[in-house]
């Protein structure tokens, strides 16, 4: 979601056919990863509100359960737990790890280019 271009972002909300999934701790961590000066530059703090607000009015949140332990990286479990869970189609992450994973408990993951191109939202 940490992008310069956030019509990408509105598309995917207003496709029908797509319901985007967070956790309290997913929101947490992508207002903390967001507020980083060097990531400031995407958005600022007016921005980033608007941002929040969006994804409490469009997003499901999901109280996640599951306690994954998978990745090198235990940090970022959190988000297969959330995708399993919420029972998502579709992991959309940046993160190196996740992407070389591909697919977990059904879910496919994949970059927000990988998914923006196969549904030809890009």
């Amino acid at each position: 979601m940490i992008s310069n271009n956030f019509s990408k972002l509105d598309k995917i909300l207003n496709y029908k056919h797509c319901t985007i999934i967070f956790s309290q701790e997913l929101l947490e961590e992508f207002i903390e990863v967001s507020s980083r000066p060097k990531l400031m530059k995407y958005f600022g703090q007016f921005a980033l509100a608007t941002i929040v607000e969006t994804i409490e009015e469009f997003a499901e949140f999901i109280d996640v359960t599951s306690q994954i332990k998978f990745l090198n990286d235990s940090k970022d479990d959190f988000l297969l737990s959330l995708a399993i869970d919420g029972k998502a189609d579709y992991l959309i992450t940046g993160d190196k790890e996740l992407l070389e994973v591909g697919t977990y408990n059904g879910t496919i993951i994949i970059s927000m280019t990988e998914f923006l191109n196969k549904f030809e939202f890009a």
